[in-house]
């Protein structure tokens, strides 16, 4: 059983920095803006390519996330925490893919 905690609030008031808290042995982050962690040693931390034995990846498109999270749910029992930064981004990226779309008038 998996708890779901959502962590909102305005624009550099810590949302992401926060994940330095967190148990990077125990912990994935998956990076929907692609911006770089808000603090020093993530790098070192951690590492890109979830399926390869990472914990970081930088993926924007919602396909890809639900893949990479069913990845980590299926093969990482180690993974215990689950960071989506930003998934706000995410969410909004859909949006600006489309905004020039034509389509029909009904």
């Amino acid at each position: 059983m998996s708890n779901m905690i959502g962590i909102v609030g305005p624009s550099g008031s810590g949302k992401s920095t926060s994940i330095e808290t967190l148990d990077p042995k125990t912990t994935a982050i998956i990076n929907t803006a692609g911006k770089p962690l808000p603090f020093k040693g993530w790098k070192k931390n951690y590492t890109e390519g979830i399926s390869a034995g990472g914990n970081y990846a930088a993926i924007s498109d919602s396909k890809s996330i639900c893949a990479a999270i069913e990845f980590i749910s299926t093969h990482r029992p180690e993974i215990k925490n689950l960071v989506l930064d930003d998934i706000g981004y995410s969410m909004s990226f859909q949006y600006m893919e489309k905004a020039r779309d034509k389509g029909l008038l009904v």
